[in-house]
């Protein structure tokens, strides 16, 4: 029969299901970093909410989902973690805080900040 390896992406029933690895990567992810963006290069309420962050000196890390080369699993694992659809997801300290709407209203009351500043021992 000969090895398969080089034919992978040509036969459906060699792809496996990749939402839970992804879980345990974004729950890895989202813990490490104090601000964090799942967004799209062509989604503009991506664009908004990195210019946001850059506006208001919120230092934040951000993956473009379009850029990678994952069949989308990733998005779908943010899909299943958030229970949102769409780009951006934002995460502060490890814990879900919506899209842009939300990142929106959480700068202008100050709560980003706030919740950035809690228990900070850096």
């Amino acid at each position: 029969m000969g090895c398969q390896c080089s034919n992978y992406d040509k036969h459906s029933e060699a792809k496996i299901d990749l939402i839970e690895p992804f879980s345990d990567v974004i729950k890895a992810q989202v813990s490490e970093y104090q601000v964090l963006l799942y967004s799209k290069s062509s989604c503009e309420n991506s664009r908004l909410a990195k210019q946001l962050l850059r506006k208001n000196s919120i230092k934040f890390e951000y993956f473009e989902l379009d850029n990678m080369n994952d069949d989308g699993q990733a998005q779908s694992a943010l899909q299943t973690f958030t229970g949102k659809k769409s780009t951006p997801y934002v995460f502060v300290k490890g814990i879900f805080y919506g899209g842009l709407k939300e990142l929106q209203k959480g700068v202008g009351s100050g709560d980003v900040l706030k919740r950035l500043s809690e228990n900070n021992n850096e």
